[in-house]
């Protein structure tokens, strides 16, 4: 992670460094601009004083002192542009190698001289002007009675004369030429005037041709060229370094967006890892719980069941009041179990709630039964008023609602030692329909500080409630969690010394009855109980004999086995009603049974799952694997009772069924075949290692392959049809598989297997059944040699891969 820090530290640097540099790269282009206007505009005003100027000798200059004052500003201009960037650096350090200075230089100096050569000629045609004005005047005053287009005229042509006399390379005048164009007008003032206006003619042809010249006015081009050159040049500077600034901006993106990738991926590693830590003290929690409720509630059954026993079957008054004591300690106990496996569900998410219709009757016979006999053994009341229609029915979770009755009532008649305890139950016109339920107690009440706290979890009221009167401080936690989950809120007011008042409300759908159900008994229903028997699958002996107890007293025929594998071994022999299966046992595991016996027996058997995993994921796992019903330890009777009465239909059509197979002819064989696992049989029996028809060593690995992919095929085909027609006991259907099976023996020279069917065989000839050991032996041979065709198909497959 350090070196992407640097990294993208150092892509910072220069994305913020190139920044700065585009940025001095503007201004820098905007001097260059600022500085090529400002030689443009000048440039223009020299070109513009120099086609005046030219101009002049044509038409003469009108106004001369006019044109030397614009000249001189011109000088003024330009020499102020020259102090602009004489007096200061024209560029930053980083391009001061721009040609900037030198183009202002050259202009500069360029154009002042191009300005000095202009005002010479300025000078000279102002010279020029004033002596052709003298010799105009000198001509004109000595010929003063000639007119005056005749004096101009014979000025003219000497003039033309002397010019042309002037022009010849001697040095002296013509004499022939001044002879023939003089005049008495020519005087020799006139011609030193004259030969000095030519030479000043001359030197002003030569000074407007200088100035008309190209090369004298092309570096106004070069110069103007120049600057376009510089703004050319750091325009693409200035690309430049913006597609690098883009470049630079994508890598420190791409920088930037793997370092937090490789960032949230090393935090999504820690968390995950504090993720796993905390399921797996999530889960070492939980199997904590769930090993602990196990252990508990296993002995509590023993407990809570030898009680009920006694209770049952005592005569003696004190005897069953002691049963008593011991059943009322027990449930306490359980119920102490149970709100701390509560308050983990809820903790963690997992308590889901029911749905299923009951009536306000349905709560309270159990809370009449249970709560009335505690509150007369302490001298109080317990009062239940129910004001809901006894023809309305509740939709919702009848066992949490019950449970949350219970905690709140059984509180009220703990802490109540005078007075009265009142459960009042109303219907509020809302939508949906709403019940409130009013628990009223006369108790030891609540101080105001406290009340905020109570439905913390672990705490009550005072530490001297849990000594005094026991508990785990969880109830009225759960209660909250319970009626919040349910979708509805509680309140409480108390007043301590006075009495405390809880007021529940939850919303329900309501359902309305017509008539009374009346509810059924096993008792009702002898005729389809009658000779009703029971497979008991309990490995822990005194559990055993309580739920022995319990099926005896519904005059149920119980038969006892102790592990998965004797359960198999019964039913293989003997068809039953009902299975109770545990769980937790040696061997082979109730859940590990009940999938054998739906899979392999193929029997549609009921069975009831009882066990003391009270997790809905144990449960749900029963359910998954065939069991029809799961029942909790400790087992209560009329928990039993409830759920025979539940299942009687299927426990009829099931009986139905078999007397419906053997009216019709159809023998039910209760001995089953079965094909065990391949790590439960002797792999010893296999005879495919030693066969004949696979020694030959012309024979390819695919064509072996071959051989025994269709041996296998065949096997499993027949294994199958002769566990489904054994089953019905038709010898006339079981000869065709046997014919089969000697046919693929006979070629691969399995001579145990051959041996068997000799014996099949001569049952079959005598139109008898041959015997289940027999055929289940060769089942297992049959599977056995399956299962080592698989093993050499697989082995002749990786050496065709090695070559």
């Amino acid at each position: 992670m350090n070196k992407f820090k640097l990294l993208s530290l150092f892509f910072a640097s220069m994305f913020v460094g190139l920044i700065g540099y585009i940025t001095l790269a503007y201004s820098e282009y905007g001097k260059v601009i600022n500085y090529g206007e400002a030689t443009r505009e000048l440039g223009h005003k020299v070109l513009e004083k120099r086609d005046t100027i030219a101009g002049s000798m044509i038409n003469g200059i009108s106004n001369p002192y006019e044109i030397s004052a614009s000249l001189v500003q011109l000088e003024k201009d330009l020499q102020q542009l020259h102090q602009t960037y004489a007096n200061t650096e024209i560029h930053a350090f980083l391009f001061k190698e721009l040609e900037t200075q030198a183009l202002l230089d050259s202009f500069y100096f360029r154009s002042m001289e191009t300005v000095d050569h202009l005002d010479h000629i300025v000078g000279h045609t102002v010279m020029r002007q004033f002596i052709l004005q003298s010799l105009t005047d000198l001509l004109v005053s000595s010929s003063t009675n000639e007119p005056q287009n005749q004096i101009y005229g014979t000025l003219l042509s000497n003039i033309s004369a002397l010019e042309q006399s002037l022009n010849d390379d001697s040095s002296y005048i013509n004499q022939q030429a001044l002879d023939s164009a003089t005049s008495p007008l020519i005087t020799e003032e006139t011609l030193r005037l004259a030969i000095t206006f030519k030479e000043i003619e001359q030197q002003h042809r030569q000074l407007i041709s200088k100035a008309l010249s190209p090369e004298h006015i092309t570096y106004l081009d070069q110069i103007e060229h120049g600057f376009i050159d510089l703004q050319d040049y750091l325009n693409r500077l200035i690309a430049s370094i913006t597609t690098a600034l883009v470049i630079l901006f994508f890598a420190l993106c791409i920088t930037i967006a793997i370092w937090r990738y490789y960032e949230l991926k090393a935090n999504a590693v820690a968390y995950q890892i504090a993720a796993d830590n905390a399921e797996k003290a999530n889960n070492a929690k939980s199997l904590f719980l769930a090993t602990m409720s196990h252990e508990l509630r296993t002995p509590m059954n023993g407990v809570l069941g030898i009680a009920q026993i006694i209770r049952e079957d005592s005569k003696e008054q004190n005897t069953r009041k002691q049963a008593q004591v011991i059943i009322d300690s027990g449930q306490h106990l359980v119920t102490i179990l149970n709100d701390i496996l509560d308050f983990s569900k809820v903790e963690q998410g997992k308590m889901e709630l029911e749905s299923s219709p009951f009536s306000i009757p349905d709560l309270t016979v159990h809370l009449d039964k249970t709560l009335t006999s505690l509150a007369e053994d302490k001298g109080i009341k317990l009062i239940i008023k129910n004001n809901v229609p006894q023809n309305i029915q509740l939709v919702g979770d009848q066992a949490r609602t019950r449970q949350i009755l219970f905690n709140l009532a059984g509180n009220a008649v703990k802490f109540t030692e005078k007075g009265q305890v009142e459960l009042e139950f109303n219907m509020q016109d809302t939508s949906p329909a709403t019940v409130q339920m009013r628990v009223t107690d006369t108790g030891i009440g609540i101080a105001e500080d406290k009340i905020e706290g109570i439905f913390s979890a672990f705490e009550q009221a005072e530490l001297s409630t849990t000594r005094k009167f026991g508990g785990t401080g969880l109830g009225l936690s759960i209660v909250k969690q319970l009626v919040e989950l349910m979708g509805g809120n509680i309140s409480v007011s108390s007043q301590l010394n006075v009495g405390t008042q809880f007021v529940v409300s939850i919303p329900f759908e309501l359902k309305q009855l017509e008539q009374q159900t009346e509810q059924k008994t096993v008792e009702s229903h002898g005729i389809a109980l009658s000779n009703f028997t029971v497979l008991l699958v309990e490995d822990n002996k005194i559990n055993a004999m309580v739920i022995k107890k319990f099926c005896e007293s519904l005059n149920l025929k119980v038969d006892n086995a102790y592990d998965g594998l004797q359960a198999l071994d019964k039913l293989k022999k003997q068809s039953y009603d009902l299975i109770i299966m545990d769980n937790h046992m040696p061997h082979m595991s109730g859940i590990e049974a009940i999938r054998n016996i739906r899979q392999e027996l193929k029997l549609k058997t009921a069975i009831f799952a009882c066990t003391a995993d009270v997790f809905k994921e144990a449960h749900d796992e029963f359910i998954e694997c065939g069991a029809n019903f799961v029942l909790t330890k400790p087992l209560q009777k009329n928990s039993l009772q409830n759920a025979i009465e539940q299942f009687e239909q299927l426990f009829q059509d099931n009986r139905d069924n078999r007397t419906q197979d053997c009216n019709t002819g159809i023998p039910c064989n209760v001995t089953r075949l079965t094909r065990y696992p391949t790590d439960k049989l002797p792999m010893t029996e296999e005879e495919l290692s030693t066969s004949n028809l696979l020694s030959p060593e012309h024979l390819s690995h695919q064509e072996k392959i071959e051989y025994l992919q269709s041996l296998k095929a065949e096997f499993d085909v027949q294994i199958d049809a002769l566990i489904e027609v054994f089953t019905h006991s038709q010898p006339d259907e079981i000869s065709p598989i046997i014919q089969t099976i000697k046919e693929v023996s006979l070629r691969f020279d399995m001579s145990e297997i051959l041996m068997l069917i000799e014996e099949v065989e001569l049952d079959l000839n005598d139109e008898n059944m041959p015997p289940a050991e027999l055929l289940q032996k060769i089942i297992n041979r049959l599977t056995v040699n399956s299962h080592q065709a698989k093993r050499l198909i697989d082995k002749y497959q990786q050496q065709l891969k090695t070559g």
